[in-house]
């Protein structure tokens, strides 16, 4: 395999190994300005944003089979490859894996995602969430983190971890080290904080230690500011975190993967030529998701970069190819009504009665807090399921421009039950309440003798209520885990899932 020897590639060759740009199929100059990087700039892979698995196929395919050099192919699928690939398979939030607590449960999810990912000709996953969410209000983590304890970050992780790599996909724990204490989105912002490097050994770095143990292939950095460790610099360009924290002190031989260049919490401290070469020289090996490959490859091939860092880099990604892309290729292809089964015991085993009993009303009003800006209606599957057992319900939305004068006079044989949505994402979701939501919510808790409050996504949100009845904890607005919740309320099934948090 000479094209995987060091010594035949010249300069921008190695430049263009270590750089991963975007292919977004919502953008139709993506594949032919893809192809280009392949074949002009030899880039070392791409991370790859919505597609439907045919046309994410044969792309990858395509663009394997001019490359000199097998190319990585990478993406989020923390919760499944439905996140990226519409057509194939989405999970609920990786809470839900925390509140269920099963190693099995969880290298079964990685395995099923690895075989869906290896359908589509990708190779690289950028999961599992290592990071332990320790601020209730973080407004970028909070149900895709296992939970609050570093002990089961740890465990689940390495599960994951063993699950995907075990099917032919290499994993990537993140976002080193640590995005759980953040009370910004580095999407939008450079979170700062000031963490000693003591008290990140003592908690935050366990999961990413473990994931290390457990094999994990790369590490990917947060864009995130310690100044209190070592040069104060964004994780992504420090070499006291990256170097010396992640490779010496913690001893991780794997690749170490920048988050995307794309974020405003790394575009803000300079050009992407300054943050790119920062980055390197601190430690990292691959290049995320830049605006400009072309004139970054271009920039970094005429820079003065240390020749024997890159060298290292690159014979560290061409060693890892070599003996992943010789490895066996054959694999066991997915299967869609599997995923289907496993995603309801995800929701089922998951569903956490946090308080009360089933319900013994025939009759009910139920309210809907939707955060999550669905374009439809959102509790269908939960009233739906409510109806079939043979209750009466009368179902009003709330809207952020309500108050609480839309609560109704309310029988004395009518119970109660707010449904509450909220999501996570990055640049424009959030899991908080409103204030008139929560005003609305508060009026409704003590209004009748049966009330009932059930929570879709985040369960930091029960943390205002405390009258109410009953409280039941989901961690999605998945149909499977609305109706793992009826079934909780109807008492259909004794809910086992336990919170992965700490409520206060």
């Amino acid at each position: 395999m000479s094209a995987m020897d060091i010594n035949n590639l010249g300069i921008a060759q190695k430049i263009g190994q270590v750089i991963m740009p975007r292919i977004d199929f919502n953008d139709p100059e993506s594949i032919p300005r893809a192809k280009r990087l392949v074949e002009d700039c030899e880039v070392g892979g791409f991370i790859i944003f919505n597609g439907k698995r045919d046309i994410v196929s044969k792309t990858t395919q395509e663009l394997q089979s001019i490359s000199n050099i097998p190319l990585l192919f990478g993406c989020d699928a923390e919760r499944g490859l439905g996140q990226i690939v519409s057509d194939m398979t989405l999970f609920p939030f990786t809470m839900s894996l925390g509140a269920a607590d099963d190693v099995d449960l969880v290298y079964n999810q990685a395995s099923f995602i690895a075989k869906e990912m290896k359908e589509c000709g990708l190779n690289l996953l950028f999961a599992p969430i290592a990071d332990i969410n320790s601020n209730p209000d973080n407004p970028i983590i909070n149900m895709r983190s296992y939970g609050d304890d570093a002990d089961l970050v740890s465990r689940l992780c390495a599960a994951f971890i063993q699950g995907a790599q075990d099917n032919g996909v290499l994993a990537c724990a993140k976002h080193f080290p640590g995005h759980g204490r953040t009370g910004v989105d580095s999407h939008v912002d450079l979170p700062v904080l000031h963490t000693a490097l003591e008290t990140l050994h003592s908690s935050d770095l366990i999961p990413f230690q473990r994931s290390i143990e457990a094999g994990v292939a790369s590490i990917m950095t947060a864009h995130i500011a310690f100044p209190d460790i070592g040069d104060g610099n964004a994780v992504t360009i420090s070499k006291g975190l990256v170097s010396d924290v992640l490779r010496d002190e913690m001893g991780f031989q794997g690749f170490v993967i920048t988050d995307s260049l794309h974020m405003e919490g790394i575009i803000k401290l300079g050009s992407e030529e300054y943050i790119a070469k920062k980055a390197l020289n601190a430690g990292c090996d691959i290049i995320l998701d830049p605006q400009d490959p072309i004139t970054l490859v271009q920039n970094l091939s005429n820079s003065e970069l240390d020749s024997s860092q890159l060298n290292s880099k690159v014979e560290r990604l061409l060693s890892m190819k070599e003996e992943f892309f010789t490895q066996d290729a054959s694999f066991n292809a997915s299967n869609k009504e599997n995923g289907i089964k496993l995603k309801e015991r995800i929701a089922r085993e998951s569903v956490c009665l946090v308080r009360g009993e089933s319900l013994r009303s025939k009759k009910a009003i139920v309210y809907t807090f939707d955060v999550t800006d669905s374009i439809n209606e959102i509790s269908t599957k939960f009233t739906k399921s409510l109806e079939e057992n043979g209750l009466n319900l009368h179902r009003i939305s709330v809207s952020l421009n309500d108050d609480i004068t839309i609560i109704e006079n309310i029988s004395e044989d009518s119970a109660i039950i707010c449904l509450v949505y909220t999501t996570i994402g990055a640049w424009k979701k959030q899991s908080n309440l409103s204030d008139n939501f929560k005003a609305i919510l508060k009026k409704l808790e003590s209004t009748s003798s049966e009330t009932v409050l059930v929570s879709f996504g985040s369960p930091y949100i029960i943390r205002d209520f405390d009258k109410f009845k009953s409280i039941i904890c989901s961690f999605d607005r998945l149909d499977e885990c609305q109706a793992a919740a009826a079934d909780v309320l109807l008492g259909k099934f004794q809910a086992t899932g336990h919170l992965p948090v700490n409520l206060g």
